[in-house]
């Protein structure tokens, strides 16, 4: 009898042993509204509606140790989960100076709370008029400061460990604010860009690796978007193994190239990407991409646009075919644009008379206010608004997510350039002069 006791009872414990173990997040807020939130951990993602006493919970099984993203609404907050610890979030949306707008509760709230106390701590400030060599050394004793200051805590031996990593990754990140570097930032940066897929999802992690690369693709010296991008992606396929972090970096840099280049001189880029990315998610987003600039690429030909001028008279974008057509896209609300307006009114009075149409393309939503400025600030070349103020089909075939922005046509009304340099850069009437030869 006793021997089918302790039979049972170790078969008991051997079951609970393969159970799971269940994380309860509780998130909540005094006063703001919840309607839910999501959680998410690794490539995980849950999604959970608040309950009636503005309180979403996710109930979370095996979940990994390490850091986690909380959205809601538009907020995004970083937290640290370790399985079977479970954690309460309160959020304040109003609270005094200088007070943290996040109470955290539960065996998982030390963690949580130091972070949030780090967080606050001010930025790390790199004399301009110290050597390289006493840049690095500051940035490595802050590491080695902050890392003895964490060890002493009683805090999650697991947390301790990733927290020194992304703690080193904050102050690394530090010399982007350096100008003085040499030949010895490349060394030292190569030597602290580590592959951990672990901090991948942290903002500390993922700026450092952007900007460590972004340097090393300077070092051949030439300073164009293609020398810096081809330095980027050799370093990528010579160096970097883990594929989370490839698909990551390479889904940065290659959007950022067809930001500003399109889809000029990509070819050996995208070999690259499609030989490297594994996740089909980052190889459906650069693809997608990539079909999007490569339809407004020097010589493609564009769809029927057609605004409104001063007198809202419609006017098509082809009825200027037969001269160049140097676009400025802007609004009344916007200071880079208006800041943009002399530059620009210099380009229309040095080619007056030539083949090159001014054409300016408002998004104001407010007509009045756009037609009073055409007057006030005397704005010459051809004014025009979108038809639509709140949707622009030119904008969306574009990808014009900001402004201002200058796009160049050539004579047959096809894209000469989509990306054009402003009117107060130098190289634009470079640009402009070489057209009126050709």
């Amino acid at each position: 009898m006793i021997n089918k006791l302790v039979f049972l009872f170790v078969f008991l414990m051997m079951l609970a042993g393969c159970q799971s173990r269940q994380t309860i997040i509780t998130f909540t807020s005094p006063d703001m509204q919840l309607t839910g939130a999501k959680l998410k951990i690794g490539n995980l993602l849950f999604e959970e509606s608040s309950d009636s006493s503005n309180i979403v919970r996710f109930k979370l099984d095996n979940i990994p140790t390490g850091y986690a993203i909380l959205q809601f609404r538009n907020t995004r907050k970083m937290i640290f989960l370790e399985q079977g610890k479970d954690l309460t979030i309160r959020f304040n949306r109003t609270t005094k100076p200088n007070v943290s707008r996040y109470n955290f509760e539960g065996k998982g709230a030390p963690e949580n709370n130091y972070m949030e106390q780090q967080s606050r701590l001010p930025i790390i400030s790199l004399n301009a008029n110290s050597t390289e060599e006493e840049i690095i050394r500051q940035l490595n004793d802050t590491v080695n400061q902050r890392k003895v200051v964490l060890q002493s805590l009683d805090l999650s031996p697991e947390f301790k460990r990733l927290e020194s990593e992304r703690q080193r990754y904050s102050i690394l990140r530090s010399f982007s604010r350096y100008n003085g570097w040499g030949n010895g930032l490349y060394s030292f940066l190569k030597d602290q860009l580590a592959e951990n897929p672990e901090l991948l999802i942290t903002e500390d992690y993922q700026a450092f690796l952007l900007d460590a690369l972004y340097a090393i693709g300077g070092e051949s010296g030439k300073n164009t978007p293609y020398s810096y991008t081809a330095g980027q992606l050799d370093y990528i396929d010579q160096h970097l193994k883990d594929t989370t972090v490839i698909d990551f970096v390479l889904n940065s840099v290659l959007s950022k190239y067809m930001e500003k280049c399109g889809t000029e001189s990509i070819d050996g880029f995208m070999e690259i990407f499609r030989t490297k990315a594994r996740s089909h998610q980052v190889i459906q987003s650069i693809e997608e991409l990539y079909g999007k600039y490569n339809r407004i690429a020097k010589g493609q030909a564009l769809p029927e646009f057609t605004f409104l001028d001063v007198n809202d008279k419609e006017v098509a974008l082809s009825s200027f075919k037969g001269k160049y057509v140097y676009i400025d896209c802007w609004a009344t609300w916007c200071g880079p644009c208006n800041l943009q307006i002399p530059a620009l009114q210099q380009l229309e009075h040095k080619y007056k008379g030539k083949d090159i149409i001014f054409v300016s393309i408002s998004r104001d939503s407010n007509r009045d206010k756009w037609k009073s400025m055409i007057q006030k600030r005397k704005l010459s070349g051809v004014q025009l608004i979108e038809k639509l103020p709140t949707h622009s089909e030119f904008s969306d075939w574009f990808m014009i997510n900001a402004i201002p922005r200058f796009i160049i046509l050539d004579k047959t009304g096809n894209v000469y350039d989509m990306n054009a340099p402003r009117p107060s850069d130098p190289i634009t009437e470079q640009i402009l002069d070489k057209l009126l030869v050709q």
